[in-house]
């Protein structure tokens, strides 16, 4: 009920303002004559609709601290052809006046003024006639409702003293507002083919009567929905006011509103039907904080800054676009995704390039210490290094920019990887320790450098300066062995006395 009486507060100042100015002006009755030829004007206080409701408005200043001026917005006061205000007969014709009417009646006359509302909600519709006028919000900001035209009597009977005219007539329409915020969760995504999660949350136009609302997301074409029906996601309505939550009900897809998916834009549309705009306005009347919640899941498919783009219509005005209509309000979220390289050359030797080292990536130290659950990237969880030594991995989520934010490394949500060699070529070999690295550029790979070193064979001792092969030892040995029994016999043949008959 609130809420039908706002949006009944939005129209009534065209039934204010001509049953105040209706009154029979003759010279009899107190009431001074309207001057025919005076000068009146239309001040425009342009407001976003509160959550309660102003006095009704009589054409005098109000009171408005507190609230929340619109800037931007573009009203025009066009005057109803064939009504004489100083008369009678036309204070009646105007009683019994709509905004409806006087539109049908004013077709094809040019605006009497325009203008559009400063940064504190203000605008003047000036230099006007006396007379009957339809005023028209023309352009409306991004996010806003426009007004419901509306009249406007000049002169008007002065509210206070009822024995004068007021030729400044002051008028406050509302517009209601809605705005739209976009998440993106993918902490637990790793590699190309993990699911991202992204929700939206859009704020419902506070109005008895809502005659359009649609929901735009525009993903990136390096992102996949996961499916591309209304079973694939989920449309909600969120009431977190207690007395509102539990008759808050939630709409039915095919029922309350559409889903329609377009694989050539990557667009997916939600839709309210007639139905579900009335849910939303009961919502509404509910909880003036109540959302409509859209979420839906989509596969990273290459690398980069992945940005979907969440768009609200509001309004059926701002569905339909053209001039003058409202810009549907946004917000955007992003992903990011790039590669990791594993080079691999001799120690002591950079330019030799190692082919044939095998290694594997993890999500964890615990993970790569048991060498369990690698992480699989299009179908593979090994790679090997190629004629350059090297091993390009595309597809791997960044490490400090997880779930929209960035993130320090001491964060919990922070993604570390953990190379490991599981093979090296015949001849060579190295050191089996784990690796960590990171992701950090969209383009440029993290590149991890590792050594290896030759062997004497196939997986023998590796070869340093430090120790002699066997067979060089045994030869050395041998040699001087020879040496040590060649310098005995030497000495033995000097000490001892030659035997006789031995030469």
């Amino acid at each position: 009920m609130r809420i039908v009486v706002a949006a009944a507060a939005a129209l009534s100042l065209t039934l204010l303002t001509l049953w105040v100015g209706a009154a029979p002006s003759r010279a009899d009755d107190g009431v001074p004559q309207i001057e025919p030829d005076a000068v009146t004007a239309i001040e425009i206080h342009k407001l976003r609709q509160p959550d309660s409701l102003l006095p009704a408005a009589s054409g005098l200043p109000q009171d408005t601290s507190g609230m929340t001026p619109v800037a931007g917005a573009t009203f025009t006061a066009t005057r109803v052809p064939g009504i004489d205000l100083t008369t009678s007969a036309g204070q009646q014709t105007t009683a019994a006046l709509t905004a409806e009417r006087a539109g049908v009646l004013a077709a094809g006359a040019p605006a009497a003024a325009r203008a559009t509302t400063d940064s504190g909600g203000d605008a003047s519709l000036s230099g006007l006639g006396v007379g009957v006028y339809l005023v028209r919000e023309v352009a409306t900001p991004a996010g806003y409702a426009p007004a419901v035209p509306f009249l406007v009597a000049l002169p008007l009977t002065d509210p206070v003293t009822r024995d004068g005219w007021l030729y400044t007539v002051h008028v406050y329409p509302k517009n209601a507002y809605a705005g739209i915020s976009l998440t993106d969760v993918d902490h637990d995504a790793v590699a190309l083919g993990d699911a991202v999660a992204w929700r939206s949350l859009s704020g419902i136009p506070n109005a008895a009567v809502i005659d359009g609302y649609r929901l735009v997301e525009r993903m990136d074409a390096r992102l996949a929905l996961l499916g591309n029906g209304p079973d694939d996601g989920a449309v909600s309505i969120r009431c977190d006011d207690s007395r509102a939550r539990s008759a808050c009900t939630q709409p039915i897809a095919g029922v309350d509103y559409t889903w329609v998916f377009d694989a050539a834009t990557n667009e997916l549309t939600v839709d309210f039907t007639p139905a579900g705009l009335a849910m939303l306005a009961r919502a509404v009347a509910l909880d003036p904080a109540a959302q409509v919640a859209l979420a839906y899941r989509t596969t990273v498919t290459a690398d980069g800054d992945l940005t979907t783009q969440s768009l609200l219509y509001a309004s059926r005005a701002a569905i339909d676009g053209g001039a003058g209509a409202p810009a549907p309000v946004s917000d955007s979220a992003t992903t990011r995704w790039g590669p990791l390289a594993i080079v691999v050359h001799e120690r002591g030797n950079p330019q030799n390039l190692i082919a044939g080292a095998t290694f594997r990536l993890y999500r964890t130290a615990a993970d790569a210490a048991s060498g369990s659950n690698p992480i699989v990237v299009g179908g593979s969880s090994e790679w090997t290094t190629d004629a350059r030594g090297r091993i390009d991995v595309a597809g791997l989520r960044f490490s400090g920019f997880v779930d929209g934010l960035d993130r320090p490394s001491d964060d919990p949500l922070y993604r570390f990887y953990y190379a490991v060699p599981i093979a090296f070529p015949s001849g060579y070999t190295g050191s089996n320790a784990t690796l960590r690295t990171i992701v950090e550029s969209t383009t440029d790979a993290q590149v991890v450098t590792v050594e290896v070193w030759r062997t004497s064979g196939g997986g023998g001792l590796p070869v340093t300066g430090g120790r002699i092969p066997w067979a060089i030892g045994a030869i050395a040995v041998g040699a001087v062995g020879a040496g040590i029994l060649l310098i005995v016999r030497r000495r033995d043949r000097r000490v001892r006395p030659e035997e006789p008959g031995r030469p």
